[in-house]
């Protein structure tokens, strides 16, 4: 435990360690408390594809509607899709040559509830930016150009209705995703915490509320987060 723990604070800070640890102690004990921690992010729309004509041209990317067969080759629940669609998301997928799914990425825009825990994030100007969310690869096509190619025609899409950012959040005990939003250019904007006590849930927020208490039969805070530079 104390070597996962230095290796945590290196990768995640300390701060965050201290909360994963403490968390990780409660769920091997099989106490209902848990914390979770966000960083809210804002990646930049580029103007032109990233990658070049010739990199990923056997990766067909398409939107998938509600009903699509090809949701059957991913990880994903009849309830968590119709959870998505419900907020109007807008899911694109890539597929290889044989029309295998290679990956996934969703947007809302306007609004977003979150899935992780209770709150709902108000995007701020709701014209001009995005909601991004599972981002998803498989194993097998990681290190390819699924993951570019995706974003590439996200992006065209993105274009097209006007928006400038894409916001999303990233767990602060994710190392991985969080260096992965970077390389596309990505700066954090915010933070928020949540600790979750079996149905009781305390918010812990950079902006009003700043502190927003509920139980299970509530939605819980409802939270802006807004672009950089944008108003």
């Amino acid at each position: 435990m104390i070597n996962k723990l230095r290796t945590n604070i290196a990768e995640i800070g300390g701060f965050n360690a201290v909360l994963w640890c403490i968390g990780r102690g409660f769920q091997r004990l099989g106490v209902p408390i848990r914390f979770v921690r966000y960083y809210f992010v804002a990646q930049p729309v580029p103007d032109a594809p990233v990658l070049g004509p010739r990199r990923g041209r056997t990766i067909a990317v398409r939107q998938m509607a509600p009903g699509d067969p090809a949701f059957a080759q991913l990880p994903l629940t009849q309830d968590v899709l119709d959870f998505r669609f419900g907020q109007n998301g807008v899911c694109f997928g890539a597929f290889d040559a044989e029309g295998r799914v290679l990956g996934c990425l969703w947007f809302c825009f306007g609004a977003y509830r979150e899935d992780e825990v209770r709150c709902v994030y108000r995007l701020e100007p709701a014209a001009a930016v995005s909601w991004d969310f599972d981002v998803y690869v498989r194993p097998e096509a990681r290190g390819g150009f699924a993951f570019l190619r995706l974003w590439d025609d996200a992006n065209a899409y993105l274009r097209s209705r006007g928006v400038a950012w894409s916001l999303s959040r990233i767990s602060a005990f994710n190392p991985g995703s969080l260096a992965a939003h970077a390389r596309l250019g990505a700066r954090r904007i915010g933070a928020a915490l949540f600790l979750v006590v079996g149905p009781l849930q305390v918010s812990f927020l950079k902006r009003a509320p700043w502190l927003h208490v509920c139980d299970a039969g509530a939605a819980g805070p409802e939270i802006a987060v807004r672009a950089p530079g944008l108003q």
